[in-house]
């Protein structure tokens, strides 16, 4: 009896220590699994966030340098007042207009959020123009880099005048014509799903127009891009000299800015047509060659009252005006109605 009771406690004995032996092994088991899957969603996170992190840093950044030969043809264009299918010819002939001159502003926007900026130009609200007044939009291809017009054709290749394009609230554009006569009633344009084209639509969205006087604009007159920093010293003085060569043409931008006697009078030449004249404004008629007197050229302005108009004269330096008052080593403008006197005289200053 004894010997049964024996072997029976050393049976449950025996039992209760394989099943404690069993239960460590499960609860390892059951650790190491779990570790595993956390080491392994760990491992999967890492390689995830560094997938995403190599995708970020290899996204293409668009250089918009690609802009400036645009901004140096546009100037060359207003310079030389000559254009081409390339541009809006209404830019060119309004900078040059004698009876209604309008100057010309650009800024860089990101128009329909790609990433990339745009580059428009505009005219400047003034006296023509109440608010800016879109006539050129560019962009630039994420894939190859060039430059793209978005503004070309019949219908958009001659903005600012009798078409406007409004740009609206939710990224597209309102399309109308001066006769009809605001945004919501015109057709409209929206950017292609690349972004690299506007494409057109029978009606605009009907949104708010958005207010594009607070944007960053330039002036396209004092614009610098980096292709101009890499004129010649012939270029750089050619553009703080009276230029015989341009003022022989007609072309007065080389006398573009102000000029001032020795008794404090100022007369101030602007890149827009403009002739502020001893505290009046008028719209520059035209540069010729002096009947008289070689070498000097007479610009002629719109006065109201012509009657007793004081003649201005320009006269690059080392080119006598048959007068001993003026520093001939000196560009200068002559403005008199009598005998010259050293106070006839004005110097540039900036």
């Amino acid at each position: 009896m004894k010997s049964k009771v024996l072997v029976l406690v050393t049976a449950l004995s025996s039992l209760v220590l394989l099943t404690a032996c069993s239960n460590l092994q499960n609860g390892l088991t059951a650790s190491t699994s779990s570790s595993s899957v956390e080491q392994s969603q760990s491992s999967s996170s890492e390689s995830s966030s560094t997938s995403t992190s190599s995708s970020s840093s290899q996204e293409k950044k668009v250089d918009t340098s690609a802009y400036d030969s645009i901004i140096s043809k546009y100037q060359t264009a207003v310079a030389n007042n000559q254009t081409d299918a390339s541009l809006n010819s209404l830019v060119v002939t309004y900078a040059n207009s004698q009876t209604s001159p309008a100057s010309t502003v650009y800024t860089y926007r990101d128009l329909d959020g790609n990433g990339v900026e745009e580059l428009l130009l505009a005219f400047k609200p003034g006296k023509l123009f109440k608010e800016h007044m879109i006539t050129d939009i560019y962009t630039i291809s994420k894939d190859s880099g060039q430059v793209i017009r978005l503004t070309e054709g019949p219908q958009l290749g001659i903005l600012g005048e009798r078409m406007t394009l409004a740009y609206l609230m939710d990224n597209t554009f309102s399309y109308y014509g001066s006769a009809g006569a605001m945004a919501g009633g015109g057709s409209g344009y929206h950017f292609s799903s690349d972004g690299q084209s506007l494409v057109k639509d029978d009606r605009d969205s009907g949104a708010e127009k958005a207010d594009l006087s607070s944007w960053d604009w330039k002036d396209l007159s004092s614009a610098s891009s980096n292709s101009s920093s890499k004129t010649s010293s012939e270029d750089k003085t050619s553009s703080t000299s009276l230029n015989a060569d341009e003022l022989k043409n007609g072309n007065y931008k080389s006398a573009v800015g102000t000029w001032k006697s020795s008794n404090g009078k100022t007369i101030t030449i602007t890149s827009d047509g403009q002739l502020d004249f001893w505290g009046y404004t008028y719209p520059i008629d035209k540069v010729s060659s002096n009947q008289y007197v070689s070498g000097i050229y007479s610009l002629t302005y719109v006065d109201s009252s012509p009657t007793g108009n004081t003649p201005i004269q320009l006269c690059p330096k080392g080119v006598s005006d048959a007068s001993d008052a003026g520093d001939n080593s000196k560009d200068r403008i002559l403005a008199t109605n009598g005998m010259p006197s050293a106070e006839s005289y004005f110097y540039r200053v900036d």
